[in-house]
């Protein structure tokens, strides 16, 4: 399942487990073989460099291409197939991926929502109107609430993009994702 876009709050719930496995994967996979790390371990230095390129900078595109209120969805209990298992266990990728959305979740004006449920699972929820959803939904719309992105500094994310390397991150790319943000609060 793609996104979910909840029509009553103008909220769209952004799958991030399919943005990874149909569209960051392959990026990675294209780095880590270029610059032949992908025999290293997951947890690599260098390895985690491009992990983080690459998250950041599918994130932050899809939320500028989105005119509504959008929510990272991250189920950390799996992930569909994915051409990095070949490589690294399921396990070990969602823990490096959990590690990125907590690092993400204090570093960008984004509203990331971990989950143990699936995108599919919570619409099913939603679809029957059991509790858990409305649960799901109430604790993404108090994050929605409580962001003030017209207090927030980028100097977080600038620490990061320097201990990184992440020289894609400029300060026009941030003010862009900063006036996107405010424009649809």
């Amino acid at each position: 399942m793609s996104d979910l876009y909840l029509k009553v709050y103008d909220l769209n719930l952004i799958n991030f487990n399919e943005m990874f496995t149909e569209d960051i994967q392959f990026d990675i996979i294209n780095d880590l073989h270029k610059f032949e790390l992908l025999d290293k371990s997951i947890t690599n230095k260098d390895t985690n460099k491009i992990f983080l390129h690459y998250i950041i900078y599918h994130v932050c595109s899809k939320i500028l291409k989105i005119n509504s209120k959008s929510v990272v969805f991250f189920n950390y209990n799996q992930l569909n197939e994915c051409e990095l298992m070949k490589y690294y266990s399921e396990k070990d990728i969602l823990t490096v991926l959990l590690k990125i959305i907590k690092k993400l979740n204090n570093a960008l004006p984004i509203i990331l929502h971990v989950s143990k449920l699936s995108l599919d699972y919570l619409k099913h929820l939603i679809d029957i109107g059991d509790g858990k959803s409305a649960l799901t939904v109430n604790s993404i719309r108090l994050k929605c609430d409580k962001l003030d992105v017209s207090k927030y500094t980028f100097s977080n994310i600038k620490k990061m993009t320097k201990k990184y390397d992440l020289t894609f991150l400029n300060n026009d790319y941030f003010n862009r994702l900063s006036t996107k943000l405010l424009l649809i609060k």
